[in-house]
């Protein structure tokens, strides 16, 4: 049996890269997606060979990158974005992070992988969008232009970013529009992801309170107890009535204190 794959880890800067519409483009027209796909191959590989890029996988219309230096990457990302300015439907988001990465066989994985993946969609269409962290590394170099976009949180991923826009040989910022409907999108998930754990503790509660009710009541041959009990203390209620209370406030610090 062939042993382990080894892995080797080490830190990259990741860059993903996605085709923008190409599903709605492969279920139109199979073969145009495929050629779609072949002209990317041809045009950005040679490109990131050049910039000392490894491309790991394919992921479907999409490219997992790495390069040892984070300049490279973005210098690759703008090359990339120039080389296919002028090819039909080749419309590109870009995104990159630096952290560390695992690769063991075919496989590249890490957390730091991860974030590069939720700060592509954060990018122009043509653009570049990139992590804090790289900001911060390119950020003594004159040819590098950025602008900050957002802080959002993102799916799945525990570290706080910042996501920065090159903005260097006239690349485009992303519509803020489109950003801040991804941001409502995620907060109204939440609120709603709070909303029904809240209501299902309280259904818990009711019904575990009414079946220990009822057990007691069916002791005591169904006759009245002098003294009731009282399954919420009085400090329960009350933080009870404060959670109610902030939920109704439509505001995602009320919503994340509660």
């Amino acid at each position: 049996m062939p042993g382990k794959p080894q892995i080797e880890r080490k830190l990259a800067a990741i860059m993903f890269t996605d085709i923008v519409d190409f599903t709605s483009i492969a279920s139109t027209n199979e073969q145009y997606a495929i050629d779609l796909l072949q002209k990317q191959r041809n045009t950005l590989f040679p490109i990131i060979e050049k910039y000392n890029g490894i491309v790991h996988k394919e992921l479907g219309d999409g490219l997992l990158v790495s390069f040892n230096l984070t300049s490279e990457s973005v210098q690759c990302a703008i090359a990339m974005q120039k080389s296919i300015k002028d090819i039909k439907d080749l419309n590109l988001r870009i995104g990159i992070h630096e952290g560390e990465i695992a690769i063991g066989g075919n496989d590249v994985l890490g957390d730091d992988v991860n974030v590069a993946s939720r700060i592509e969609p954060f990018s122009a269409v043509g653009g570049v969008s990139i992590s804090g962290r790289v900001q911060q590394n390119i950020s003594s170099n004159p040819d590098f232009k950025t602008q900050f976009i957002v802080k959002p949180n993102l799916k799945g991923v525990s570290q706080e970013i910042s996501i920065f826009a090159i903005i260097s040989e006239n690349l485009p910022l992303p519509d803020m529009s489109t950003i801040n409907a991804k941001i409502d999108k995620s907060n109204k998930f939440k609120k709603e992801i709070l909303l029904s754990t809240t209501f299902g503790i309280l259904l818990f509660l009711s019904i575990f309170y009414f079946s220990d009710f009822s057990s007691d009541s069916h002791q005591a041959g169904f006759l009245k107890s002098k003294n009731k009990k009282q399954f919420f203390s009085e400090e329960n209620q009350n933080m009870i009535s404060k959670i109610d209370s902030l939920l109704l406030i439509n505001d995602n610090e009320s919503v994340e204190l509660a």
